[in-house]
């Protein structure tokens, strides 16, 4: 006998774009709203927007011409984000930061942005400024609970441990360089012709780029893109630093019982991202391809929630979260 076919459920058609969206399960639901604000979409387009700005002044003051009502136009426009718009663009031109160069030109009324530079000098620069966002985050984060771990009859030891780990970002952050304006393949070529060759003028844009993304050290020489090595130092050093925040949790009343299965499962997805950066770093040749840009999606802003999402389990775990006036986050088995 024939056993009758029954047809697998049809999806739900989704009303808008937004229904196909996936949302990242350590972001919404693990880590704090100020590390997943940092790597959200809107924040990358407002931060690209300030940066194209910031070279433009910086141009303008080198002698390009460009009107005033140019500069304010464009700051009118700086944080107003649609990003539906944008993925529309995206889908016409096949090209992501095509597209939003085209929407802050339709939302100025200008275009007069990008002017001497490769898709690195904003996409690497922007990436590299997220994480070092990122890194400052965590660090004031382990550092506030370090104090008030410390302040408790017996967590000393505690509030040690979480010190020497916000030490350790604080000396990756005073080594951590910014790629900068190295145009294509590493030659600035495209931002000297516009400059008139004068390559003093060139330094004094990166520099005053570099103090618009607070790094205060820049890469001399690279290549199309910033060493990926880069990107395994930082995500090596935030599987470090979650397992010292991590470490505390057995000592923690009752002996953390509710908080050790999040934690080792942290650890295992920063170890993951960290062997993703791993298999990056020293891969990559002048363009970068697909395979660099998918595994830095997802590894960067992943590892970064991560370490952020240990940090809400070990506060709730020695329950400090009120004295540092962060909210208590739920703890997901």
């Amino acid at each position: 006998m024939t056993e009758p076919r029954t047809a697998e459920p049809a999806a739900p058609p989704p009303s808008d774009a937004a229904d196909t969206a996936c949302p990242d399960v350590l972001a919404c639901e693990y880590a704090s709203p100020r590390i997943a604000a940092i790597w959200s979409p809107r924040t990358q387009v407002v931060l690209e927007r300030r940066l194209w700005l910031t070279v433009l002044r910086a141009q303008h003051a080198e002698g390009l011409r460009v009107p005033d009502q140019v500069f304010r136009d464009y700051a009118r426009a700086v944080d107003r984000v649609d990003l539906a718009s944008i993925r529309r663009r995206e889908h016409a031109t096949r090209h992501d930061l095509k597209a939003r160069i085209e929407e802050f030109n339709a939302l100025a009324g200008h275009q007069h942005i990008h002017k001497g530079l490769t898709s690195c000098d904003i996409t690497d620069n922007i990436a590299q400024t997220r994480v070092r966002m990122s890194l400052r985050h965590l660090r004031g984060r382990a550092a506030a609970l370090a104090r008030a771990a410390g302040a408790e009859t017996r967590g000393a030891a505690s509030g040690a441990v979480l010190g020497s780990a916000a030490a350790a970002l604080d000396a990756l952050l005073e080594r951590y360089p910014l790629r900068g304006l190295k145009g294509p393949v590493g030659t600035a070529q495209d931002m000297l012709d516009l400059l008139g060759g004068d390559r003093a003028a060139l330094a004094r844009i990166e520099e005053r780029v570099a103090a618009h993304l607070g790094f205060p050290r820049v890469l001399r020489s690279v290549g199309q893109l910033y060493f990926r090595s880069l990107d395994y130092e930082v995500l090596s050093s935030l599987s470090e630093f979650a397992a010292r925040a991590g470490s505390l949790v057995p000592a923690a009343p009752g002996g953390g019982r509710d908080a050790r299965g999040p934690v080792r499962s942290f650890a295992v997805l920063l170890r993951g991202y960290t062997a993703m950066a791993a298999q990056l770093a020293g891969e990559q040749w002048n363009e970068g391809d697909v395979s660099c840009s998918v595994v830095r999606r997802i590894a960067l802003p992943g590892a970064c929630y991560a370490a952020d999402a240990t940090l809400n389990t070990v506060e709730r775990a020695l329950g400090v979260p009120r004295q540092l006036g962060v909210p208590r986050q739920a703890v997901r088995g």
